[in-house]
């Protein structure tokens, strides 16, 4: 495997070597660059692999602790928004009494 499409060399890598050899470089050509997608490709699918390893070995719990999560949010957010109106009402009735004081 080529260090040209090593990652850690960032998205510009390639800009920049193909502006400081005038044009296309062997850092731009195309078997490269379809090497550097196969790499890609690659960690994609063993990332799938082990997706699929962690599922079939611990779906069941996966599952329960995704449930209590998804509730746990579900009330943080409800408790947000009540607050919120309950700020907002607030506001309104401070306006109230601020417009009652001009009359």
């Amino acid at each position: 495997m080529s260090s040209s499409c090593d990652e850690t060399q960032g998205s510009g890598a390639c800009a920049e070597t193909t502006a400081k050899h005038g044009g296309d470089s062997e850092c731009c050509n195309m078997p490269e660059k379809l090497l550097c997608l196969a790499d890609e490709a690659w960690k994609e699918v063993v990332k799938d692999k082990i997706k699929q390893e962690i599922e079939k070995n611990s779906g069941a719990k996966l599952d329960a602790l995704a449930k209590l999560v998804a509730e746990a949010n579900h009330k943080k957010w409800t408790h947000l928004i009540e607050g919120k109106q309950k700020c907002d009402q607030f506001k309104d009735q401070v306006k109230e009494a601020f417009l009652s004081l001009s009359k």
